[in-house]
């Protein structure tokens, strides 16, 4: 899925494979993801130095969920990915960094 350049939150980054936030929603997109991985420390009940093997598993399922649903709105709002490595003349400037 493909969106006009205007309506791009993302962009190709310049080496490697994924997206570089380029707008204010991009940034907060990223920033609600942070914010959700860290607040799994203070929310999920981890004992000190023993966490069972259910504890790891929610804490992993509840990553792994945020993570999924911030590929989904990279995808989303951003250029179809692909592997770059460095800058070259058939790079788009609307949709690589």
């Amino acid at each position: 899925m493909s969106n006009t350049p205007s309506k791009l939150w993302f962009k190709r980054r310049r080496y490697g494979w994924g997206w570089t936030p380029v707008t204010w929603q991009g940034w907060l997109s990223v920033a609600i993801f942070l914010a959700i991985v860290a607040s799994c420390i203070f929310t999920l009940p981890f004992k000190p130095h023993e966490p069972t093997g259910g504890q790891i598993l929610l804490a992993l399922m509840y990553i792994v969920s945020a993570i999924l649903v911030l590929l989904g709105v990279s995808y989303l709002k951003g250029p179809s990915p692909k592997f770059r490595w460095g800058k070259k003349s058939s790079d788009n400037p609307d949709e690589d960094i």
